[in-house]
């Protein structure tokens, strides 16, 4: 898709409202620049300002991401939709939140008088020690035409921006933007990274910028890259879909805060099939005695990353406010799709 072809998709309910204007579409419409990877924009940022106002912050306001690709990071939306989905950072109807009452800094940064102009959607990722983010791109229509910003809030020297294998690390108070259509990822050192993120739309204050933005191209780093990558030749076939549980719920039942438990959401014919103890609902908090991991979203995660076909695992479950440990053996993979049909077919229709 070209620029003028995804600059139709523009959020209609913007704070400040200048995404509906006319003038606005016409400066997509003749919009002189592009995305390129990486590029410093000039603008001075009070970090002081910043880091307290992230300090603020309370606990129970992040939440997990609604990626798979970022396993390894919650998140606190900012400007966005309101259903608690991952259509909250694509609509055409945006919001501030509440919590940015308590920071006016950041709304500052993001208002349509602030250094930007039009923003759009902004949140802050905070991504775990040794953490990552799988090599993904942003291909919904709401993040095409936009140029999505980063603010560092904390880092650490191994914290490393990837697109297309080039590496780039951002310091503190430093202001970037990237072609986030590229496929990029994101490898952290042994420290939390967090970052300020918003989309801007094309407007006159964001030219300004970008006409005078420094441009890095990075350097190539196979090994991160691999690193971010994750890949588990062992492919082992998945039970169920489950959603990482809320920090508020972890607290309820007692959980470790920053652990993968996660709640059965669906639960796949294969499970049907071989009678595997997963069922919709189940709370999966631990497997082999283990409930944190630093690139795992949810227990089901980790199972996919850390173990392989033909092994047993035990599953530490919450049903109906009772514990249990389930175990359940491991399968490879390989069943050809054309198969996996005819079997859903069969489960979902005949008793």
């Amino acid at each position: 898709m070209t620029m003028n072809q995804a600059s139709m998709h523009v959020p209609t309910g913007s704070p400040g409202g200048s995404s509906a204007d006319p003038s606005t579409r016409s400066i997509v419409a003749s919009w002189p620049h592009v995305k390129r990877s990486f590029l410093r924009l000039p603008v001075e940022v009070n970090v002081p300002a910043l880091l307290d106002e992230y300090r603020s912050i309370p606990a129970d306001a992040w939440s997990s991401t609604h990626w798979g690709a970022h396993f390894s990071s919650n998140m606190l939306l900012l400007r966005g939709g309101k259903k608690g989905t991952a259509e909250d950072f694509t609509t055409q109807q945006v919001s501030d939140h509440a919590v940015l009452d308590q920071l006016p800094y950041i709304r500052s940064l993001i208002s349509p008088d602030g250094p930007f102009g039009d923003v759009t959607y902004a949140f802050i990722f905070r991504m775990r020690p040794l953490g990552v983010a799988r090599p993904h791109t942003d291909d919904d229509p709401a993040w095409q035409v936009p140029f999505r910003v980063h603010i560092p809030i904390t880092t650490n020297d191994g914290a490393l921006l990837l697109s297309q294998k080039n590496a780039i690390h951002f310091n503190v108070g430093e202001v970037w933007t990237f072609d986030n259509q590229t496929i990029h990822a994101v490898v952290n050192g042994d420290e939390v990274r967090t970052h300020l993120i918003f989309d801007v739309q094309p407007n006159p204050r964001l030219a300004v910028l970008l006409d005078k933005a420094e441009f890095s191209p990075g350097v190539e780093n196979d090994e991160a890259w691999r690193r971010a990558s994750l890949d588990n030749p062992s492919r082992t076939f998945s039970f169920a879909h489950a959603e990482p549980l809320s920090l508020a719920e972890k607290k309820h039942l007692g959980l470790q805060p920053q652990g993968f438990a996660c709640r059965v959401e669906v639960r796949h014919p294969f499970a049907r099939l071989v009678r595997a103890p997963i069922y919709v609902d189940d709370i999966i908090y631990s497997v082999n005695d283990v409930d944190t991991c630093e690139v795992a979203r949810t227990a089901l995660d980790y199972v996919h990353l850390r173990f392989r076909p033909g092994d047993v695992i035990r599953l530490g479950v919450l049903r109906n406010g009772e514990r249990y440990t389930e175990r359940v053996r491991l399968f490879k993979n390989v069943v050809p799709e054309r198969v996996r049909e005819g079997l859903r077919w069969l489960l979902e229709n005949v008793s």
